[in-house]
């Protein structure tokens, strides 16, 4: 489980007011002021997690499996929307060394559009878009499909 939120800190009192009991072990990165911060929980008697890389926009984590051993990772983001922290973002995402053989989903929020029919409102800046194209190129990502909404997110109306 993983979320977007507006916190500097945690303890398991906290989570325990949301969060199933068999969701045992967590991390974070800590919210600036009204943005950023994730949160990441994960069963220990499903998979061992290790954070092998933490920064203000990403929490990475190498999760194995307690019954097969499988090992993979995944990288949670909150992508900043000002400079210079949002070219940081994408400079991390050119980076990432990604090999063939590693199982890695990243997700979260990138604060980016990838075409301006992902946007329900004029004013999409092409060059973003352009940008985090060619990140996610230069990086060998694969989007997964959307099935059943336009977009990943909503305010419910």
């Amino acid at each position: 489980m993983s979320a977007r939120n507006k916190r500097e800190s945690f303890d398991m009192a906290y989570i325990r007011k949301f969060a199933p009991r068999r969701l045992d072990k967590y991390d974070f990165v800590p919210s600036t002021g009204l943005s950023g911060g994730i949160l990441v929980l994960w069963a220990s008697a499903v998979f061992d997690g290790l954070v092998i890389e933490k920064c203000s926009f990403a929490i990475t984590l190498s999760f194995t499996s307690t019954h097969t051993l499988e090992t993979w990772k995944l990288s949670i983001v909150y992508g900043p929307c000002v400079e210079p922290a949002r070219g940081a973002f994408i400079a991390w995402l050119r980076n990432l060394q990604i090999s063939d053989t590693d199982n890695w989903l990243i997700l979260g929020d990138f604060n980016f559009y990838r075409s301006t029919e992902n946007r329900n409102r004029p004013g999409v800046n092409i060059s973003d878009t352009y940008v985090f194209n060619e990140a996610i190129g230069e990086s060998g990502l694969i989007e997964l499909p959307l099935k059943g909404r336009a977009f990943t997110w909503s305010n419910m109306q």
